[in-house]
């Protein structure tokens, strides 16, 4: 019996670009680069990028045609800060109710 296969070689190459990409916010990368970098056809990257902009999470620059990261993956970042905060404070709550001198 073969082992079942979960992984998909398009969403792995999105996961790989979405990183390369944070690696760069204020430049932005051309499609050659990101082909280039991840190892793929700029055909590939060209359908990648296109799914990425429909999703919101990157955009690309109308002067120099470069790609950057978009709006939703910052938007992402301060979502998981905002949670970790939270964690934070209940943590402290938690801490402060086991440790206060009654």
């Amino acid at each position: 019996m073969s082992e079942a296969k979960y992984t998909n070689d398009a969403q792995q190459r999105l996961l790989k670009v979405v990183m390369l990409l944070g690696e760069d916010v204020v430049t932005g990368l051309t499609t050659t680069q990101i082909a280039k970098e991840i190892g793929v056809p700029a055909s590939y990257i060209t359908r990648d990028m296109e799914n990425l902009k429909t999703a919101g999470w990157a955009f690309q620059q109308e002067e120099t045609g470069r790609w950057l990261l978009g709006a939703k993956a910052g938007a992402l970042g301060v979502k998981v800060m905002a949670s970790i905060d939270r964690a934070e404070r209940k943590i402290s709550e938690i801490r402060n109710r086991y440790t206060r001198n009654n």
